[in-house]
């Protein structure tokens, strides 16, 4: 990821709008859209970044060349009418995101525009506002900068009623905690499990302790497509140019594969009931993709950090390769898997993308760490990583079917953390 632009002085009108936009243009849309929009970031002293996934050089559209000029703007032109084209779509099918999709750009303007490597970049997609309080000059496209006005001096008396509420809320509040805990008994957080409804995924004695755990989470482009997409449709969709997608996008065999549900969505949500139904005692690891360039290592996060764990998942944006090998070499050294039990659960939608053999790697680990075991869910149901699991001792658990998927994992995480380890 490069930074294309910093600003001083600046920051976003609203934090949280730019990650909710691109969200939803990643879920429904094709990487090249995608990667249409910069991400803002917070700098430092006070200055606002721009930064993109896109490689290669940058140049802002005044910098160009006549006709690189023409080439850009008319490839951004594209891009624009294809997304506008998505949104009326789900906007025939009154889907909610369509009303959150509207708020993106429609007619940029070419002082936001830069070019990496030919591709079209937007900044100042998003509102922005001076950090000082004036408006600023650089105007975002599409939407008018607004510093916000104090309020009038008639209306300020308005501020000291949440002072005068504030009293009342928290005798409230204490009269709620009160009723749960003596009239109608302790209660359970979110997040976690429900003793009747869910069976601990591990009990262990004090000389067997429970295995090491670590997920792999894919996050390649691929996720983006639709729950139900056959193998032949992704290749049919990776393999057009880019230019002829976007004419393609009303084709009815396109409108399938970018339609809701995406794989990732449907893996956010299975992941989030695997992490509440495993046994407090068990640490989890999580390793996610940034394309072929690197995996990442999320952490490692106990039961206390489980809330952190969900809402991280659910962050998460799929975009480039797919490093598989890379991940499970990276697993596979944060765990004993010799001395110690060690499980790794790849929950995957394909093979590597990334010019590795999965395959021999998983036999490599299965020789120097013959206890360590991999499990395999495959939301794709390709078959393309059942290796892994057949050099490791592990399992395969495949399925498209969105409401499967989550009963799938959680057999999966049976199968890794079972009764093997509990005390007769």
């Amino acid at each position: 990821m490069q930074r294309i632009l910093r600003e001083e002085g600046l920051a976003l009108a609203d934090p949280l709008q730019p990650q909710r936009l691109q969200r939803l243009v990643h879920r429904y849309s094709p990487p090249s859209i995608g990667n249409l929009f910069a991400t803002p970031r917070p700098g430092n002293s006070d200055s606002l970044e721009w930064w993109t996934e896109l490689p290669g050089q940058s140049h802002h559209f005044k910098e160009l060349p006549l006709s690189d000029q023409q080439k850009l703007k008319e490839r951004l032109d594209q891009r624009l009418l294809a997304l506008s084209n998505l949104i009326t779509e789900l906007e025939k099918r009154d889907n909610a995101a369509a009303s959150e999709l509207r708020q993106l750009p429609s007619g940029p303007s070419t002082e936001n525009l830069y070019s990496v490597n030919g591709e079209p970049l937007l900044v100042h997609w998003v509102p922005v506002q001076s950090m000082a309080g004036p408006v600023t000059s650089s105007t975002p496209i599409n939407q008018p900068v607004m510093a916000r006005p104090a309020d009038p001096p008639r209306r300020r008396y308005h501020l000291l009623l949440p002072l005068l509420l504030l009293p009342l809320m928290v005798g409230l509040i204490l009269l709620g905690l009160w009723l749960a805990f003596n009239r109608w008994g302790p209660f359970s957080l979110p997040w976690q499990p429900s003793e009747d409804e869910t069976i601990p995924l591990v009990c262990y004695s004090d000389n067997t302790p429970p295995p090491e755990f670590v997920a792999i989470f894919d996050t390649s482009g691929s996720m983006n497509l639709n729950i139900q997409t056959s193998r032949e449709d992704e290749l049919w969709f990776f393999n057009m140019p880019d230019a002829l997608r976007e004419f393609q996008i009303n084709d009815p065999r396109m409108q399938q594969i970018i339609a809701s549900p995406s794989r990732l969505t449907v893996a956010q949500g299975a992941f989030t009931d695997l992490v509440q139904a495993i046994d407090p005692s068990v640490d989890i690891g999580l390793i996610t993709y940034q394309g072929c360039d690197a995996t990442v290592m999320q952490g490692m996060f106990s039961a206390e950090q489980r809330p952190q764990l969900i809402k991280g998942v659910n962050r998460l944006l799929a975009n480039d390769g797919t490093p598989l090998g890379a991940s499970l070499l990276q697993a596979a050294n944060i765990v004993d898997g010799k001395e110690r039990d060690a499980v790794i659960l790849a929950f995957v939608d394909g093979d590597d993308g990334c010019g590795q053999d999965q395959c021999a790697i998983a036999q490599e680990i299965a020789r120097q760490q013959p206890r360590l075991k991999i499990n395999v869910v495959d939301i794709s149901n390709s078959g393309l990583s059942n290796c892994i699991a057949e050099q490791t001792g592990g399992r395969v658990f495949g399925s498209q079917d969105a409401e499967m998927i989550s009963t799938m994992l959680l057999d999966a995480g049976r199968e890794a953390l079972g009764e093997e380890y509990c005390t007769p």
